[in-house]
């Protein structure tokens, strides 16, 4: 277990959250917590708020009422020990950097603003890559790579900064085999070292196999807990509605 959490504190916790966009409600009274060590999937139907409960929780957006704790604290309180991993869509790919430069933007915190990026930071930039499987692509430009080695570079730039939780905006969409295996082979790896993960995905028929705990929601909470417990024919029915037929 990572030293650094707070025993009994969960990583990421929601208290009575409501989110709405031009007075519709997008969440609507929220409640959970995820226990520290464990990879929980976000799972529901289009618009069913998923990418907004990531970001309600990073302050992105700000939610009617309610809020979120991390260890125990707001999310300002706990610089460095959360890490974010948003929908590769919404990144400008044509930015003129190259994939160690991603990288190395992850340690801007431990490094300082406008100080010079050392030789021992491109060091850990590096095995980030390679742990990733993206070594030998360190000076391609981010433009020039593939989506599936995209988000492996952004995977990579959140593993150099150690946190203890990661949010991942749907980080298996529309990549590779082989990339899909890889980021589930490191979240795999990051909960075995004590540290946990909140994914937003897609594909309903990997769920039980790639994460421990999944949080069912449209709009409002439909399930949450283990996999076995979540991923039944009546919550998916709840969720999903008659869109149900077509993914069974």
């Amino acid at each position: 277990m990572n030293s650094k959490g707070s025993i009994g504190v969960p990583p990421l916790a929601a208290f009575q959250v409501t989110v709405a966009y031009r007075n519709t409600p997008v969440l609507t009274d929220l409640n959970f917590e995820v226990p520290a060590g464990t990879l929980t999937a976000i799972v529901g139907p289009n618009g069913a708020g998923k990418s907004t409960l990531i970001k309600t929780a990073l302050g992105l957006v700000q939610p009617l009422t309610g809020h979120f704790e991390f260890f125990g604290q707001s999310f300002r309180e706990v610089d460095g020990r959360v890490s974010y991993v948003p929908q590769r869509t919404s990144v400008d790919w044509d930015f003129p950097v190259t994939a160690l430069d991603v990288v190395c933007m992850g340690l801007y915190r431990k490094i300082g603003w406008f100080r010079p990026v050392r030789a021992r930071h491109r060091k850990r930039a590096m095995e980030a890559l390679a742990e990733v499987g993206m070594q030998d692509y360190a000076k391609r430009q981010i433009s020039q790579l593939s989506g599936g080695q995209q988000q492996r570079v952004f995977l990579a730039r959140a593993l150099v900064q150690d946190a203890e939780l990661f949010l991942m905006d749907e980080p298996l969409a529309g990549v590779d085999v082989a990339t899909e295996k890889t980021i589930i082979n490191t979240l795999h790896r990051l909960r075995d070292q004590g540290r946990t993960a909140m994914v937003v995905h897609h594909d309903l028929d990997t769920v039980s196999e790639y994460f421990d705990r999944v949080l069912l929601l449209n709009q409002h909470i439909i399930a949450e807990g283990s996999s076995e417990e979540v991923m039944t024919p009546e919550h998916l029915k709840q969720a999903y509605g008659g869109k149900l037929l077509i993914l069974t």
